[in-house]
């Protein structure tokens, strides 16, 4: 299993880096080495975890044996798009803005490397240097290393300020919509349409669940303090317990989107939300009942009524 270990990873995706700023800016060179980082550096992010997360399924399950230890002849990986899905699950600062971000670079390589197309002719490094400074910053972070070990010390430098002015930029614009919200608000309150608003507006329920795996919670607005949807995105569940003969569940959710309909304040991904203290994971408790959680199927064991004659 030597291929798929961290440091092996690691070691990897610190030489496709160097090649990536040995290369001209200008040359297609730049943008697929840097998508060669990605891809490993984000493989040696799920392999601390365990190396069976970047384990291709297909093949009768040989190259789940080999992560977990057992020769494999030519073991191959999961394909690079679901590598940074896989990410949003395990790296809490990994959000699905990085996640479509590292997903174009990947799609603009594979057109290079598999089509006729040549979609790096005109790839300009601002519409996508600043995506691979964060993203390797994450992933570099997760991985308990130093990002200067990965990109060296005047590219590591260059990725913390980018990644600061990034900050700095997304909070700036919240402000303004801070602000413009907080002038709607107050102008509700000089016409008294403020509580009829809100009564208006106000969720049906604390707690909502969509058909499209989506959730919405009842959340304060940090503008007006009217009650919003919070948008949020299962992530995974914890362990089951048993307290009082009961069957509790965390599941754990990451919020997406906040809407307020009172004062029309609307942040979304995580980034934005962050700004305003709601980008923290929710955990909601549910209790299941012991048929369901457990599979059982209570129809198999009835037995056949024959009456009594």
């Amino acid at each position: 299993m030597q291929e798929w270990t961290t440091d092996a990873l690691w070691a990897k995706a610190a030489a496709f880096a160097a090649e990536t700023f040995k290369a001209n800016p200008n040359d297609a060179a730049f943008p697929l080495n840097a998508a060669f980082t990605l891809e490993v550096l984000g493989k040696a992010a799920l392999a601390r975890i365990h190396p069976v997360l970047i384990a291709d399924p297909q093949y009768e399950g040989k190259n789940i044996l080999y992560a977990f230890g057992v020769p494999t002849a030519k073991p191959t990986t999961i394909a690079a798009k679901t590598i940074f899905s896989r990410l949003t699950h395990f790296v809490d600062e990994f959000t699905e803005e990085d996640e479509a971000a590292c997903k174009l670079i990947i799609d603009a390589r594979n057109r290079h490397l598999h089509t006729g197309a040549s979609p790096f002719l005109d790839y300009k490094s601002g519409q996508w240097l600043p995506d691979f400074y964060r993203a390797c910053k994450v992933l570099t972070e997760f991985l308990g290393r130093e990002l200067s070990e990965l990109l060296g010390k005047e590219h590591a430098k260059e990725a913390e300020e980018s990644t600061t002015g990034e900050r700095q930029r997304v909070a700036g614009e919240v402000k303004k919509k801070l602000a413009q919200c907080e002038k709607k608000f107050k102008a509700l309150q000089e016409a008294v349409e403020l509580e009829e608003r809100r009564s208006a507006t106000k969720p049906e329920r604390s707690w909502r669940y969509f058909r499209d795996g989506t959730s919405s919670k009842s959340t304060k607005c940090p503008v007006c303090g009217s009650d919003g949807s919070l948008t949020l995105k299962h992530v995974t569940d914890r362990p089951a317990e048993i307290i009082d003969n009961q069957i509790l569940v965390d599941s754990i959710y990451s919020p997406r989107k906040f809407e307020c309909w009172v004062c029309e304040l609307t942040l979304a991904g995580t980034r934005e939300l962050a700004v305003v203290g709601l980008a923290d994971q929710v955990i909601r408790t549910s209790e299941r009942e012991p048929t369901d959680f457990f599979e059982i199927d209570v129809h198999a064991y009835d037995e056949p009524d024959y009456g009594n004659d």
